[in-house]
This record gives C-alpha cells, sequence and structure tokens, in this order.
C-alpha cells in the first residue's frame, strides 16, 4: 500500500524459496523504533510458501507491499527492480533471511542524515548460522570516510572481504546514478565502487545486524561456481568469467572517474597487481571459457 506523502526511507527485500526466514527477517524491520519507510516484497517467483507469507505481510501492515516477478530474474535482477520503485530519499536492500536488531534503522538514519557527504550508513554484523547459532566470523569493515575519492575507490577495487555495507541505508539519488548490479557474481563490488566515487561509507560501531550464513545463501555458496551462475542469472543462461567482468569493470570505472590521470595510473597499476596475485582464478577462468 501507499501514502500520499513518501516516506523517508524504502526499503527493498528481494526473496527466493524463503519461507523459512521472511517472516522472521520482515518483522526484524517493522519491529524497529524508526517507522517512517514503506517496504516492498520484490518475489523471483518461488515456488514454496513465500507467496503466501508475502501476501499476508502486505495484508497486515499498510507499510507493507508485495509483487510478484513472473519470471526468475536472478539476484541481481531481483535486486534492481526495486530501485525504480522507490519513493525514499533514502534505500536500503534488506535480505529475505537476515534479521535488523532494535535500533539498527534509527541510527542509521541519523547517521546519514548528519553529514550529506555520506552515502552509505551500516553498522557492525554478527554471524549466525541457519538455525541462529553464532559463527566465528568478523568482516572488517568498508569505513570510507577520506575526503579523496581515489583513495575510497582504490579500497573499494581492492577489497576482497564481506560487503555488509551493500545492506545498509543508502542514498537513493546516489543508487540511481551507479550501474547497479551486474548480472555475474561478485558483482556487488562494482557497484559499491561506484558508490564510493560519491561519497563515504560510515560503519556504526554498534552490532545491529545479524547476517545469516546457510546453505540456500550466496556466502554459504561462494566456492559453488554452478550455484552462483543459477542464484545470479536466475532463467537466464549463466555468465561465465566472472571475476575477468569484475576487473574490466573496476577498470573502467577508474578510467571514467572524476580523478586526476596520475591517480588512475596508480589505481590501474594496483589492480593489475592484484589481477596478477588472482592469476590462477582467472587462468580457470579462461580455461573454462574454451572447454567444449
Amino acid at each position: 500500500m501507499t501514502s500520499a506523502s513518501p516516506p523517508t526511507l524504502t526499503i527493498g527485500v528481494p526473496v527466493y524459496n524463503r519461507e523459512k526466514y521472511l517472516r522472521a527477517a520482515v518483522e526484524s524491520v517493522l519491529g524497529q523504533s524508526f517507522d517512517d519507510f514503506e517496504l516492498i516484497i520484490s518475489d523471483n517467483a518461488s515456488t514454496d510458501g513465500t507467496e503466501a507469507i508475502g501476501r499476508a505481510l502486505a495484508a497486515i501492515d499498510p507499510r507493507v507491499t508485495y509483487r510478484r516477478n513472473a519470471t526468475n530474474l536472478g539476484l541481481s535482477g531481483n535486486l534492481n527492480v526495486l530501485v525504480p520503485l522507490a519513493r525514499g530519499r533514502l534505500f536500503k536492500w534488506a535480505t529475505s533471511d537476515d534479521l535488523l536488531r532494535p535500533g539498527y534503522l534509527e541510527r542509521c538514519v541519523a547517521a546519514i542524515d548528519a553529514d550529506p557527504g555520506v552515502v552509505v550508513v551500516y553498522p557492525k554484523t554478527d554471524f549466525v548460522d541457519a538455525d541462529g547459532a553464532p559463527l566465528d566470523l568478523e568482516d572488517p569493515g568498508w569505513h570510507l570516510v577520506s575526503d579523496d575519492p581515489s583513495e575510497r575507490l582504490e579500497f573499494a577495487i581492492l577489497a576482497g572481504h564481506f560487503v555488509n555495507s551493500i545492506l545498509g541505508v543508502i542514498r537513493t539519488d546516489a543508487m540511481r546514478r551507479t550501474r547497479l548490479m551486474p548480472r555475474y557474481p561478485g558483482g556487488d563490488y562494482r557497484f559499491m565502487a561506484e558508490l564510493a566515487l560519491l561519497g563515504k561509507f560510515v560503519e556504526i560501531p554498534e552490532r545491529l545486524y545479524i547476517r545469516r550464513i546457510h546453505e540456500g545463501s550466496s556466502k554459504g555458496n561462494a566456492d559453488n561456481i554452478s550455484w552462483l551462475r543459477r542464484h545470479y542469472s536466475g532463467s537466464r543462461p549463466g555468465m561465465r568469467a566472472a571475476y575477468w567482468r569484475l576487473c574490466t569493470d573496476h577498470a573502467r570505472t577508474v578510467l571514467h572517474a572524476p580523478i586526476s590521470g596520475k591517480r588512475k595510473l596508480v589505481l590501474l597499476a594496483r589492480l593489475t597487481h592484484s589481477m596478477a596475485y588472482q592469476r590462477r582464478r582467472l587462468l580457470g577462468e579462461l580455461v573454462e571459457l574454451v572447454r567444449p
């Protein structure tokens, strides 16, 4: 449902076959102290009980809207389809299996409103397994507060750890200035690199986000290439040479960035060095391309 005046925040929940976790994930948002938001559930043609849960949630809370894709667009497609629907000046993707602790939205919205130079705010993360048991994992974070966009971009193109910042509160107009999420595994790094050029990232020190790692999550299948291709591509053909595509996209981002020519050369050199370090991975993708 929609109201006459737009909300401050749009929360987009992309979901596919998450009947086990969807209700708890959405309820952790609906119970937040900050309540000036709309929540859009985008069902990626689920085949389990997800649709019934989504429609039930929309029926009991006017802030919730349920929509369903006619075909599976893949994870990236389902993420991207939510952005044009946003009415809020701020946006947050909320996964269908993770949880927000009380105070998450209030703290993040206050922090991003306090500094117009900030485009992303997110809190520290705790990790749990499929049953909610704590995991011994730590996210080094993406606290990028330099005034120099080239420094922020350098971190983004060389980072190789968790990207929990992508699930923070983001300025909607900044998101719409990017190419959003590409249709290959690891494409979230490209999106965040483009955002890093547009403003600062702030990490709140409180642990207000709970990320679930399980056999159906992308992180839980980080080494399962065939699963990742199906997950990101949906009903479309799987994308190959994902790391080559990411490196190529990073190079294009650097070349088109509003930074000095000298800094572009430095960043391209460091990107090349990173690719050399990952040469086995790159070679493996080339071998796979020529296989019948």
